[in-house]
């Protein structure tokens, strides 16, 4: 066989493959019988998926195996790891046709890899019987194109590429006017504080009164808005298989060796067809341990392990990155590595998102703690997501408010994603800002009532470490969202920037502030200047800071004790009077947060994970937990 060669007849096709597609027809002649394929092929049509990926996805046969027969039928070789590819182009185009050149390579001039389209297009018209040409499994092509082009991928996925640079980011810090006017107001408060405190106090509170109150509002407003019906459940409401799209599911993983096992369990358990997941295991290039564990496990087809090139900042948003340039799903969601998801919740949120308005670009399911009787630090933490996920966040979207995303279980559609750029991968707390981007650009977010269930923290050191991150990422998307006050009113509507401000601007204030507002509140009650103030702004300020004291404590109390009751978990009331003391240990994180956006900005501080003894087991799909199929699919259609 020549390298010029190339005969273009078509495949002829066996008496026992008639009616196959021609993804599957050819395999009849690699031992695999023609009755077993037909199924195969029933189910691809009825569902609306990929003939060979079903075969894949099915275990009728493995990637491999399947690239090594269509290998053989055109005539082509066979690399199980394919040599370096020529570096350029655009990646996700390379990906979606599955064919590159080689790097200067002796022998082969180009490698194949096609899926979907792309596979059949070659079977059916593309090269045969060439010997410089050479056939491989879409993971390895996949492996070798990232490796070829690392140091462009990794300068997209940190967002300093052209597009990266233009769009607003915590990577630039505060600007020019932003730090003036800080400086300024500190100056200020600072010379007040020594010369006039309770004066400097009085017209603090006058200032930023109206945003705490905002705060306090949005929280009891939303303990008081009734919860929307879970129609899912109460009217066994199950998406029909054909209806549902590709999703891809991104799961950042780092030194996460603990929690692995449970983990993958927990993502095989998803009620989803297996042919339209795209479950992709993101490690970092250095980690080893990680990648030598996931090679030992025999992964489901649909399954892959991403490996990201190495570059700065080392971060979770900058691995979220690459999965989206290389996602293959039509909507797209996260979970953290001891993350034990609903097995119904990609199901549940296709069936939202296909019903919903196309502004609907994310959907955020419900975090819950599910070892909150371990200790008392884990209690409370249970607590505080109740009165999150149960009240706030749900109260907030019927208002059709933006919220402040979990780093979790959110959903959205790809779409949307990349439409604003994906996340900033200089944010270390990147759901955040990610939020409040879509809501700029348009998109609404919704609520996904099903629960995620995690691992808290169970030591206060590792608590105030992941706290502190949290709070330094709000500060970055201050920062970052406040650089052009107009525009971001423009963009957002003055409902969404006033609720933004009170939600990231109140919390990060509330808790910074907290010792010296308790401190100053308790001296004026004292001396009774509280209750008894001279002047116009002193009685003004007076009755702001009471409205923000007597509100706020019922602020305080309200969205966890409903939540909880909401939840189903009447015992965490009891964690109720430590609440006081747990929103003191905010502000120590507070603190801590606003040391490191000073001194180190971008550094990730890590949650260990693995570490909880009383977690329950995964659940399985076909538990009572899941929604039995109807009697009549046309019931189950809408």
């Amino acid at each position: 066989m020549g390298g010029s060669g190339n005969d273009d007849s078509p495949i002829v096709v066996g008496p026992g493959s008639a009616g196959l597609p021609v993804e599957l027809a050819f395999l009849t002649r690699h031992g695999l019988p023609p009755s077993v394929l037909a199924g195969v092929a029933e189910t691809s049509r009825r569902n609306r998926t990929e003939p060979a990926r079903e075969a894949i996805a099915r275990g009728l046969i493995d990637e491999a195996r399947f690239y090594r027969a269509l290998a053989a039928e055109m005539g082509l070789a066979f690399v199980a790891q394919p040599p370096p590819l020529r570096p350029g182009g655009g990646h996700e185009a390379i990906l979606r046709q599955g064919i590159a050149p080689t790097d200067g390579d002796a022998r082969f001039r180009f490698i194949l890899a096609p899926e979907g389209p792309a596979l059949r297009q070659m079977i059916e018209v593309g090269p045969r019987n060439r010997d410089d040409i050479a056939v491989t499994t879409p993971r390895r092509f996949a492996d070798a194109l990232r490796l070829s082009n690392a140091g462009a991928l990794a300068e997209q996925a940190a967002g300093l590429d052209a597009a990266g640079l233009v769009r607003d980011s915590a990577r630039t810090g505060a600007s020019r006017g932003q730090v003036i006017a800080g400086g300024l107001g500190v100056a200020i408060a600072a010379v007040g504080g020594v010369f006039a405190p309770f004066e400097t106090f009085f017209w603090l509170a006058l200032l930023l009164g109206p945003l705490f109150l905002g705060l306090i509002l949005l929280r009891l407003a939303a303990a008081i808005e009734r919860t929307a019906p879970d129609l899912w459940r109460s009217h066994r409401w199950r998406i029909d298989d054909a209806r549902l799209p590709v999703y891809t599911v991104a799961v950042p993983l780092y030194r996460e060796l603990a929690v692995l096992r449970q983990l993958t369990d927990a993502l095989g358990a998803l009620d989803y067809p297996a042919s339209k997941l795209d479950i992709r295991l993101l490690i970092e290039a250095d980690d080893t341990a990680m990648r030598d564990a996931l090679a030992q496990m025999a992964l489901p087809p649909q399954f892959s392990v991403t490996v990201v090139p190495p570059g700065f900042p080392r971060t979770k948003p900058r691995a979220l990155n690459l999965a989206l340039l290389e996602a293959r799903g039509a909507f797209f969601t996260i979970f953290d590595a001891e993350d034990i998801p609903d097995p119904q919740q990609l199901r549940m949120a296709a069936a939202r998102f296909l019903g919903g308005p196309k502004e609907l670009g994310c959907l955020q399911a419900r975090l819950v703690i599910d070892h909150a009787e371990e200790g008392v630090l884990p209690g409370l933490f249970a607590l505080e997501y109740a009165g999150l996920f149960e009240v706030l966040n749900p109260g907030l979207l019927q208002f059709q408010l933006p919220i402040m995303l979990g780093g979790t279980s959110n959903h959205f559609r790809t779409e949307a994603l990349r439409i604003v750029g994906g996340w900033d991968a200089w944010n270390v707390t990147e759901d955040a800002d990610l939020g409040f981007r879509l809501v700029r650009a348009g998109y609404r977010i919704g609520d996904l009532p099903s629960n995620t269930r995690e691992e808290a923290p169970v030591s206060v050191p590792a608590w105030l470490k992941q706290r502190s991150r949290w709070i330094k990422g709000y500060i970055q998307t201050l920062v970052t969202h406040s650089r052009a006050p107009m525009r971001l009113a423009r963009e957002a509507g003055l409902a969404a920037t006033f609720a933004f401000l009170s939600l990231v601007f109140g919390t990060v204030a509330t808790a910074l502030g907290y010792p010296a507002f308790a401190v100053a509140t308790l001296i004026a009650y004292w001396e009774g200047s509280l209750f008894e103030p001279v002047g116009t702004a002193a009685t003004l300020t007076s009755i702001i800071a009471l409205a923000v004291w007597l509100l706020g404590s019922v602020a305080l109390f309200v969205p966890p004790i409903v939540g909880a009751l909401r939840r189903g978990a009447p015992d965490l009331l009891l964690l109720v009077p430590l609440l006081p003391l747990y929103y003191a240990l905010v502000s120590v994180a507070a603190w801590m947060a606003f040391y490191e956006y000073l001194k180190r900005p971008f550094a990730w501080n890590k949650t260990e994970h693995g570490l909880a003894r009383r977690r329950a087991p995964v659940a399985d799909a076909t538990s009572d937990a899941a929604i039995p199929l109807p009697p009549a699919p046309e019931a189950a259609r809408y």
